[in-house]
């Protein structure tokens, strides 16, 4: 495994790149502060620019250990900030990752969080040698599973009851994979 860290990266419609201080204001504007966004992630909406501000001060200091993998995604059409994509979590002992994003929905529905996972995967298990990619979602939330499927990876497990949603109600993630060799 080569640690490269974040590394910039570019698809048809999107630039991939590291976080920068002044992306907080696109970020809070486009989803941070959407309730309807953050329903299926594990943060609340951001009540004020501050909060994204102080966030993504805390995200850039990261960049310092060359194992951190975040990207905001930027729109090339509009040069707007339209979601993030980053490793939550390395699994050393068999070099995997899991991956997690959340985007705009503005931009739901235009393919750009698939073309933003592919790119990140192929980043991921081709130039860093990673052997196997992970992403999960809550069963409320389906759309998500097409952006891991049409990106190529496999629906691999479900989790009953594993998860206390934000209503309080209990529910079901499903976990998608992506090996080296498939």
């Amino acid at each position: 495994m080569k640690n490269l860290g974040t590394q910039r990266l570019e698809t048809k419609n999107l630039i991939l790149r590291k976080l920068e201080i002044e992306d907080y204001k696109g970020a809070f504007k486009n989803w941070c502060n959407d309730p309807e966004v953050t329903k299926y992630v594990t943060w609340e909406p951001h009540k004020s620019e501050e909060v994204t501000k102080e966030l993504y001060e805390t995200w850039i200091k990261e960049y310092n250990n060359p194992n951190t993998y975040k990207w905001i995604v930027i729109e090339k059409e509009s040069n707007e900030p339209i979601g993030t994509i980053s490793v939550v979590r390395f699994y050393q002992e068999d070099l995997s990752a899991e991956i997690g994003y959340c985007y705009g929905k503005n931009w739901w529905g235009k393919g750009y969080a698939t073309e933003a996972l592919t790119k990140v995967i192929d980043y991921l298990l081709n130039d860093i040698g990673l052997e196997k990619v992970v992403a999960r979602h809550l069963v409320s939330n389906p759309a998500s599973g097409k952006v891991m499927e049409k990106s190529g990876m496999k629906y691999s497990r479900l989790l009953h009851n594993c998860h206390i949603n934000k209503n309080g109600e209990i529910e079901d993630i499903k976990y998608y994979t992506k090996l080296k060799k498939q």
